[in-house]
């Protein structure tokens, strides 16, 4: 299912502007219009209706921007559960040890207030650490998620 309308009923009618604004009448059809679709799919005897069922959001940008734009979108519900085992994988600081390496990206994450990441592992720690086939199972089994720095 689709809910789209045409780029002049969707966006704001300054075309030449820096940022488009979408209008808040049309996003609300288009969640009613979603709403209604699930509630006409589901089977009545299933224990948690939306259970499988997965939504994915699509921006088709009319222009490109001129400079790289990072929007944060709250979501209320998230996809992974507190208790998940999160690893993050970073690069190697220069004239640091792994060791620290690894507190001082723990420290940053303290200070931005992200709690969620449960591990620290720098890329030299990894190579040396886990070359074994057995380690590198090991490692897959202890977490749920693993990030990566994209440097």
């Amino acid at each position: 299912m689709c809910a789209c309308a045409a780029p002049s009923s969707t966006w704001s009618s300054n075309m030449a502007a820096d940022h488009f604004v979408l209008e808040r009448e049309q996003v609300r059809k288009a969640v009613l219009a979603l709403q209604a679709f699930w509630k006409s799919n589901s089977s009545p005897d299933a224990l948690f209706p939306s259970a499988s069922e997965h939504v994915s959001l699509l921006f088709t940008l009319w222009k490109i921007p001129k400079k790289q734009q990072n929007i944060r979108i709250p979501l209320p519900h998230n996809q992974r559960t507190e208790t998940d085992e999160v690893c993050l994988f970073t690069r190697d600081e220069p004239n640091m040890t792994p060791e620290q390496s690894q507190r001082f990206y723990k420290r940053i994450l303290q200070e931005k207030g992200v709690h969620s990441v449960t591990e620290v592992i720098p890329y030299k720690l990894l190579k040396t650490e886990y070359k074994s086939y057995e380690s590198k199972r090991r490692l897959l089994g202890n977490f749920d998620l693993f990030l990566s720095d994209d440097r």
